[in-house]
């Protein structure tokens, strides 16, 4: 980072998706202190390094699979259920305000059941149940649990109804089609950004969101294998601050005071990307590179006022649309694959660095924002991020 002068205040609101929330999380930050041990990492045709977590194993065993969908087919208009996060967040009400817009924009929805989480696995498992009951023609999903959802998914699998499942999938081949990004891949891309600047060697910290919820697990994961290639790369401090802007300043100020000469902070969940510049601020020291996930239009705000190297890659509440068209290709009757990357459909997904933090920065909107923008201005606005 190149010169700063000014302190900023932490950014609240903008956390990111909680995907598969766990019950447990971190009450108090502890340091690793551990050196990554080298490994080999295979990449396949794509140059795509081959991971072996539990998400990346079911990702490559559904790529290239075709969906017959015929079964499904029906004359519109329909009766679609809409299990999703809701609007708890930035990245939350983002994605209601796309899939709303193009669910209403297409003209070929009656009804539109509408789901929020509220952060109870439960509470998902008896929307579906309930949707199943009131035989809707399909199933838009945003799982908060892969493991969680499975038997409840299995059953709308048994009772004839298509499952989408939308940037959050679950732990079984029973969904029809699943449109995500790959998660994994989010955390290795970006760590493996970090050690290639830093030429293989230095002292990272890992800034995690909430222990056990399955983006914050699997972008780590992914992580971890990137830094295991670099045997010279030292995690000095690993951290969970649970997504929260407060508490992942709390957690920074700790450990700037423990660690103050480290070379890169690996973030998963660039919502609490702010509140490590605060941090690094408060202490008078140099703010190193920063990496990580979801970046949302605040941190991209303070990265461009502030000349911020960083990289970082997007986990796009806008793939809502591609969502929302393959429930409808599905009722078409038109084959679909049973999973899309986002990355290879939709635009300004793939990662990027400080080189585009303008490009990617939408200034009409206020800090909440997560891009990048697929629908007209008025969509965002209208949900509350006119800035």
């Amino acid at each position: 980072m190149k010169g700063r002068a000014r302190r900023l205040a932490a950014i609240a609101g903008a956390g990111a998706m909680l995907v598969g929330l766990a019950a447990c999380s971190s009450d108090a930050p502890e340091d690793s202190n551990a050196t990554s041990e080298a490994t080999t990492i295979e990449f396949d045709a794509n140059g795509r390094p081959i991971l072996d977590d539990e998400y990346s194993l079911q990702v490559a065993a559904a790529a290239g699979v075709e969906v017959d969908t015929t079964a499904f087919k029906k004359e519109p208009p329909y009766t679609i259920a809409a299990v999703v996060q809701g609007p708890t967040n930035g990245w939350g009400t983002t994605f209601d305000a796309v899939m709303l817009d193009a669910f209403e924009s297409s003209g070929k929805v009656k009804d539109l059941i509408y789901v929020p989480w509220e952060f109870s696995t439960e509470n998902q498992v008896k929307g579906i149940q309930d949707a199943i009951a009131a035989k809707v023609d399909a199933i838009l999903l945003t799982s908060l649990s892969r493991a969680g959802l499975v038997s409840a998914v299995e059953e709308a699998e048994q009772a004839g109804i298509p499952v989408v499942t939308c940037l959050a999938g679950v732990q079984s081949d029973a969904y029809t089609a699943e449109v995500s990004r790959d998660i994994p891949l989010m955390g290795f891309a970006t760590a493996d950004d970090i050690a290639q600047r830093l030429d293989g060697s230095g002292k990272v910290v890992m800034l995690n969101g909430i222990a056990g919820a399955d983006a914050a697990e699997f972008w780590r994961s992914g992580a971890l294998a990137a830094f295991s290639q670099y045997p010279d790369i030292e995690i000095v401090s690993e951290q969970y601050a649970d997504w929260d802007a407060a508490k992942a300043l709390e957690v920074m100020r700790t450990v700037v005071a423990q660690n103050p000469d480290v070379d890169a902070i690996w973030v998963g969940g660039l919502e609490m990307g702010p509140s490590v510049v605060e941090a690094y601020d408060e202490a008078g020291v140099e703010l190193p590179l920063i990496a990580g996930t979801n970046p949302t239009n605040g941190f991209l705000r303070i990265a461009i006022d502030e000349d911020i190297e960083f990289s970082a890659a997007p986990f796009p509440p806008g793939a809502a649309q591609e969502c929302v068209n393959t429930v409808f290709n599905v009722l078409d009757g038109t084959p679909v694959p049973k999973y899309t990357d986002v990355i290879d459909v939709m635009d300004g997904v793939a990662p990027y660095t400080e080189k585009d933090a303008e490009k990617y920065y939408e200034p009409a909107f206020n800090d909440d924002f997560v891009g990048p923008k697929v629908a007209a201005d008025e969509v965002y606005i209208n949900a509350g991020f006119g800035r």
